[in-house]
């Protein structure tokens, strides 16, 4: 994706780059404080990727912040400490839609590779 990160497709970064495009999407549906979003990624089962460890959310949210795409307020309403709350922003929601694209053309690929599998595997079982 133009404009976010080094090494887009190669190692991590590509891995950056879809827990972006989650984290952006979970923003976008409504905005919240780290502990929220990362309980909320738990929910779509990406506590195993690392994204919903609170150090590896924090770095993720302040590189958005960093690119525009999401900006940053305190809440000090609520008793207890103030939550800084992470909001979408325009150039955020076109990386989102840019994402979106890129996913809905992978989906496409995904299946074809699973297509592909399924033969290959349910040739090797008439052998």
């Amino acid at each position: 994706m133009p404009g976010f990160g080094r090494g887009f497709g190669r190692g991590r970064g590509m891995w950056r780059w879809w827990q972006s495009a989650f984290l952006l999407l979970l923003i976008a549906e409504k905005p919240g404080h780290g502990y929220e979003l990362s309980e909320r990624l738990r929910e779509l089962g990406l506590a195993k990727q690392g994204i919903s460890n609170m150090g590896n959310l924090y770095r993720l949210l302040a590189e958005l912040e960093m690119n525009g795409f999401v900006i940053a307020d305190w809440d000090t309403s609520a008793p207890g400490p103030a939550k800084k709350i992470y909001r979408i922003t325009d150039s955020g929601m076109m990386f989102l839609d840019e994402a979106a694209s890129h996913i809905l053309e992978f989906e496409k690929v995904l299946s074809e590779f699973k297509e592909k599998y399924n033969r290959l595997r349910n040739r090797k079982g008439e052998e």
